[in-house]
């Protein structure tokens, strides 16, 4: 089946709130869809202290390459 067909056949079987149609055994009720959110919030929220985390050490790493290459010696020498 050429793609173009494929994706027309898959379009048409979308429910008209645009959210994906799932068979009924696939489909979580609202309490398992709010505890997934809280978990993948809560992922994110701990992705993105680890990505300041990691920001703030490769902001000091540069400074101190920087400094290194203008003869200035690193702190705590």
């Amino acid at each position: 089946m050429p793609l173009l067909s494929r994706l027309r056949d898959l379009a048409g079987k979308q429910p008209s709130t645009g959210r994906p149609a799932l068979p009924d055994q696939q489909r979580i009720t609202t309490k398992s869809h709010e505890t997934v959110v809280r978990a993948l919030r809560d992922a994110n929220r701990k992705l993105s202290e680890e990505n300041e985390r990691l920001r703030n050490e490769l902001a000091v790493a540069v400074g101190q390459l920087r400094d290194l290459r203008r003869g200035i010696p690193a702190q705590g020498e």
